[in-house]
């Protein structure tokens, strides 16, 4: 006659019913771990608008400015505008704006606009890039909405070479001048 649990002695129906629940208990413990981590790998593959649409709209980092101009001295007067304008933009009351330490952390990094806003809080970017011609500059800003990654905003300035600090400053102050009212009269906000 086949064996049956009845015909099995106590002690190891004790022993079979420790191990059926044994294992039961472990591959449920599978089952949910694999479910977690699935969920976990799922959510790492998508941007998440929501962190982003979540952060303060009085907010911008000013990304290092390129300088597409071979022969510059070392970036020099690109990073001083990318500098002048995040002191700008600071002074603006109601603007959040990281340090300058934050922004050029992302010079030459091939991040996407909605990760760098992710990381640095902030609801708007704001890159450009400088160009050099003879004696004249040409400064290029554009103001970058992150959670749909959209310029929202950009200018052209051109300016004769004469004085780099002052050129700065001058357009540093107007591109704050813009970008105030511009966030300041986002219907979005």
């Amino acid at each position: 006659e086949p064996p049956t649990l009845t015909n099995v002695p106590p002690s190891r129906r004790t022993a079979i019913f420790r191990l059926a629940a044994g294992v039961a208990l472990t591959l449920a413990i599978i089952v949910l771990l694999a479910f977690l981590l699935r969920s976990k790998l799922a959510s790492n593959d998508r941007p998440s608008q929501t962190a982003i649409a979540a952060q303060p709209q009085n907010s911008i980092a000013v990304l290092p400015f390129l300088d597409l101009t071979e022969g510059m001295k070392e970036e020099e007067f690109a990073d001083g505008m990318t500098e002048e304008l995040i002191d700008k933009l600071s002074k603006i009351p109601s603007l959040r704006v990281p340090p300058p330490t934050s922004s050029f952390y992302f010079k030459g990094k091939q991040i996407t606009i909605v990760e760098i806003a992710k990381t640095l809080g902030v609801a708007y970017v704001l890159d450009g890039s400088v160009r050099k011609s003879g004696a004249r500059l040409r400064i290029a800003a554009r103001l970058v909405r992150a959670d749909t990654g959209y310029v929202v905003w950009s200018e052209t300035y051109d300016r004769p070479l004469n004085d780099i600090l002052m050129v700065q400053d001058d357009i540093a102050g107007e591109v704050a001048k813009a970008l105030k009212s511009s966030i300041a009269d986002r219907p979005d906000r």
